[in-house]
């Protein structure tokens, strides 16, 4: 049930992002549609940077960037703790030009209750005595679902700025990109709670199949046609008599 209600949660925040940056193309702002015109989701490619391999729930990049500049990991409560680490593969491992990594996280044990959280992590300088230090840090985290199953902060609000979904040098300008995404805590737990429940129609619906136990009757494979000796005999008298005629024809021609 786990992985439906990660299919379910990733299809559904992409659509909203994807709903708003067609709002955005559809704007005033030209600067900001003609952007927002070139951001496409990356669906889940496998990653690789620095020894490490992940394919992320979900993605988003403008055409020219080089990665995937918006990465969303939907996770439950076993694997918590691997969020953190997962941005930090993203983000290091990009050099910063991953510039959002969204962690929604699911509690599935019935025992633990049914909160929810969503966190969020950026590319961040640290100034050493040697020089900037690139890390990752934690810039947002909201529980937007509380353990008994009720909605938290409703109208609190996720942002992503258009400029999020692109890095500079890649994408010339980009500082001056305006516009952003925004996703209220409310829309989270609309997911959540849709998702879920897709997830459970799903899986009873899978039992009942199993129970209703009715006769059927699958399509017979055909076996592969194979040639009879017979057969091979023809084909290879056919190709002796097509190769003499091309050397007959050949043997007639005469140049001038």
């Amino acid at each position: 049930m786990a992985g439906t209600v990660h299919e379910a949660v990733n299809a559904r925040f992409g659509s909203l992002v994807t709903e708003q940056l067609i709002d955005i193309r559809r704007g005033n702002d030209q600067v900001a549609a003609d952007f927002a015109r070139d951001v496409r989701p990356g669906g889940s490619p496998k990653i690789e940077a620095d020894g490490s391999s992940h394919c992320p729930d979900g993605s988003f990049a403008h055409k020219d960037a080089w990665v995937d500049c918006v990465i969303l990991e939907v996770s439950h409560s076993q694997k918590r703790q691997d969020l953190p680490f997962l941005a930090d593969d993203y983000i290091l491992g990009s050099d910063g030009r991953t510039q959002v990594v969204i962690g929604i996280d699911l509690e599935y044990r019935r025992e633990k209750g049914k909160e929810a959280r969503v966190t969020v992590w950026r590319p961040t300088y640290i100034e050493e005595d040697w020089g900037a230090v690139l890390e990752t840090a934690e810039t947002e985290t909201g529980i937007f679902r509380a353990a008994d199953g009720s909605l938290v902060d409703g109208e609190r609000i996720l942002r992503i700025g258009l400029k999020d979904f692109g890095h500079w040098p890649e994408c010339l300008r980009i500082d001056d990109i305006p516009g952003e995404i925004t996703i209220s805590f409310s829309q989270l737990y609309e997911i959540a709670q849709g998702a879920e429940a897709w997830a459970e129609r799903k899986d009873r619906g899978r039992r009942e199949i199993k129970q209703e136990n009715c006769p059927k009757r699958k399509m017979a494979r055909s076996p592969p046609e194979q040639l009879t000796e017979p057969d091979e005999k023809r084909f290879k008298v056919a190709e002796e008599e097509v190769e003499r005629q091309r050397s007959d024809k050949d043997g007639d021609y005469i140049p001038e």
